[in-house]
This record gives C-alpha cells, sequence and structure tokens, in this order.
C-alpha cells in the first residue's frame, strides 16, 4: 500500500466511523494525512470523541467552523484546496453526507481520486441537505464503499458501474464490538440516577424537527407521554441547537422528561444500549439500537437506513405526537430476535484489502473506459481524467 490517502473529517460520526480504519491504516504503516474540517469544533462535540476512541490528532485544522451553507462550502473548498495543494495525495476519503463530505468534490476538480466511505444511503426525501450531499459525492467518486446490499442497489439503479462498487459493511458496527468493554465500564447510568432497562432514550437534532415549534412540541409532547404511561423517566441529551430552540419557542418540558446536555461517545452507547426504546430523528442511533438489539422509533417521515425498518428494529413514526406514542408501543411488543443487517464486525479489513488491491491503479490514474472491468455490470461508467493524464494541460 504505497498510495498516498487523505481522510476528511468535521463532525463526530466521522470520528467513530473512520476510527476501524485509521488503526488499521496506522497499524499497516500506510501514508495518511487526516484533516478536521471543523464544523464541529466543541469539546463535547469533538475533543472528547477523540480523547474516548485515542484517534490521532488531525494534521490539518480547517476552522471552518459554522455559518451559512454556502459560507462554509466556501471556507471548505478555499482551505482543502490549499491542503491537497500541499499534500498531493493519491486518494480522498469522504464520509457520509454531512458538509465536510463535500470535500471530495474539490478532489475531483483536482484530479484526485475519491473513496465516499457509507455510499449508496437514499433516503428519496430530497428536502434534506444530506440527501443532496450524498448523490452529489456519489456521483462524482470514484470508488463507492456501500454498508449494504440494500445501498449498493440504489447504486447500480442509478446507472453507477459495478467495479466502482465495492460493499464492506458497517463501520459503526466494528467500532461498537472493538469498544464493548469499555462502553460497559461507563458509570453513566448511575451518575444520572436511571436503572437498566428503565428509561427511554431520546434524540433530537434535526433542523426541520427542532427549528419549528410544532414538529419540537409533538416530540416532546410524545416523550411526556411516554413517560406517564410507562412510569420512568426519558433521558434526552439534547443538541445545543435543540435546547435553545426549547427555550425561543417556548416549549414547555413535561415531567419526566431529563433534557441535558450531550455526553461522550462512550456514555451515549451505554445509554443506547441499556435503553427501553430510542426514539430519535438521528441516522446513527437507528444503527446502533438495531445492533444492540433495542428497539427504535424514529420521529422523521423518512430514513436512509431502511435496512433497520426491514429488519424490523426501526419503526418510522413521523413527527405527529400520537403516532410516535403508537409506534413505541408497537415496538416495545415486538421480540428482539431481529436479524442484524449489517453483516460481520469487519469493515476496516475488508476496505484495506480492496485498498491493496486498487493500489497500483490508485496510483496510476487512467480514463475510466480503459479499465478492464468498465464494461461490466449495469452501465458504463463515465469519462474520467486527472491533471496527471490530462491532453490539454490548462484544463477544460
Amino acid at each position: 500500500m504505497r498510495a498516498k490517502y487523505v481522510i476528511v473529517l468535521g463532525i463526530r460520526p466521522d470520528i467513530i466511523n473512520y476510527e476501524p480504519l485509521v488503526r488499521r491504516l496506522r497499524r499497516e504503516k500506510a501514508d495518511v494525512t487526516i484533516v478536521h474540517t471543523g464544523q464541529h469544533y466543541s469539546y463535547f462535540f469533538d475533543g472528547l470523541f477523540f480523547d474516548q476512541l485515542g484517534f490521532p490528532k488531525p494534521d490539518h485544522h480547517l476552522e471552518v467552523g459554522s455559518g451559512t451553507q454556502a459560507e462554509q462550502l466556501a471556507e471548505l473548498a478555499k482551505k482543502f484546496e490549499a491542503v491537497l495543494a500541499k499534500e498531493k495525495p493519491d486518494l480522498v476519503f469522504s464520509f457520509s453526507d454531512a458538509n465536510p463530505a463535500l470535500a471530495g468534490i474539490v478532489a475531483s476538480k483536482m484530479g484526485v481520486k475519491v473513496v465516499h466511505l457509507e455510499a449508496g444511503m437514499r433516503s428519496g426525501d430530497w428536502r434534506m441537505p444530506e440527501e443532496k450531499n450524498r448523490r452529489l459525492l456519489d456521483s462524482i467518486s470514484d470508488y463507492l464503499f456501500t454498508p449494504t446490499r440494500g445501498t449498493e442497489a440504489n447504486l447500480l439503479r442509478e446507472g453507477v458501474a459495478r467495479h466502482r462498487i465495492h460493499r464492506i459493511g458497517k463501520p459503526i458496527y466494528e467500532v461498537l464490538t472493538d469498544f464493548a468493554a469499555e462502553i460497559d465500564k461507563s458509570a453513566v447510568l448511575d451518575e444520572i440516577g436511571v436503572d437498566r432497562g428503565r428509561y427511554f432514550l431520546a434524540t433530537a437534532h434535526r433542523p426541520e424537527n427542532v427549528g419549528v415549534r410544532r414538529p419540537l412540541s409533538a416530540i416532546v409532547g410524545a416523550l411526556g407521554e411516554l413517560s406517564r404511561t410507562y412510569g420512568v423517566p426519558v433521558v434526552f441529551p439534547a443538541h445545543p441547537r435543540t435546547q435553545e430552540s426549547i427555550r425561543r419557542l417556548g416549549v414547555r418540558v413535561p415531567r419526566g422528561v431529563r433534557v441535558m446536555d450531550p455526553v461522550g461517545f462512550l456514555e451515549f452507547s451505554k445509554l443506547e444500549k441499556n435503553a427501553m426504546c430510542c426514539v430519535t430523528d438521528s441516522g446513527t442511533v437507528q444503527e446502533d439500537s438495531c445492533i444492540f438489539r433495542v428497539p427504535c422509533v424514529t420521529a422523521r417521515i423518512s430514513t436512509e437506513r431502511p435496512e433497520t425498518v426491514e429488519a424490523g428494529s426501526n419503526i418510522v413514526a413521523g413527527v405527529v405526537r400520537g403516532h410516535i406514542v403508537e409506534a413505541v408501543r408497537t415496538m416495545l411488543a415486538r421480540r428482539r430476535n431481529w436479524r442484524n443487517p449489517y453483516g460481520r464486525p469487519d469493515c476496516s479489513a475488508r476496505m484495506v484489502r480492496v485498498l491493496r488491491r486498487l493500489d497500483g491503479e490508485v496510483r496510476s490514474p487512467k480514463v475510466w473506459w480503459d479499465h478492464p472491468r468498465a464494461h461490466s455490470g449495469s452501465a458504463v461508467s463515465g469519462y474520467r481524467r486527472s491533471w496527471k493524464d490530462a491532453a490539454y494541460p490548462d484544463g477544460i
């Protein structure tokens, strides 16, 4: 593995999901540069996750911070271009669907090959910024590392050539497996005063849910009703944006709903693992609860994790109070014997095997139609040149 890799991260799910890959690449003594865009920058959303996971500190920190969509993307493009010009990597890793992932577009424009980790996830909800980001990044990525058969099928339906797709599994499954002992050692249940299996865990952070009074009031009201009905507390580690919206919009928090500050990865995973049921608008919680065999209800009208619904671990209930409560009742009545749709916790080993196989190709860019497998699969991949072999030195 002689290629030079750049790994781009910017929010806490990136840190968590890159951990197995970074650990294995460092073990292989691969040439890896880590770039932090800085979209998450508070200790509880950033530094704590580096510390708990033993994740190496970034080589470059772009300090993009907060701002409008246009401001974030402009700063990301300008600063990441400078990093690429300095580092001259062969391959850039972009993860998932938040704005930091769009660094892959900058890399592609500069002729650097791109891997999209967790490619092919689709909600079908075009209102979501993440859905736009997913499709943009998938459309320009050279290699698409998918987590499930369903995500692979999504890409094939969209005309992506089969040789560009590599199914490698779910990184989070490997992380939760590797850190199981540390998660179990967490004292968070005692610290907040709840008993195992005797509380609900709730999260809400999506702008369409917490930035408008009606859905936020419905979600919080449903949590209060659940607490009263089942006689247990609702633990609600709330994003700062959510806490601010509760105050600004005048949403009354019912008795039994414990709104608290965010917690670390180990603490939150312990809360997920021991909850009666999770009520969430987070994609990651849908995955974690499925792996932990904890019922989940998603307070959204769509999901990019349909495999959790198909497995029976999750119901997408929308944002109507009564629907959320009824979905929780249904999930609590189900047996927790669903089949984990995420395969085996060996994602990093699969990724490294693929990277070894692709090493020569990654370091020797060529037009896609010369690829020996370019015409296999469901579609012929598109035209692809890099600055290293362009017919027109000044660009097109």
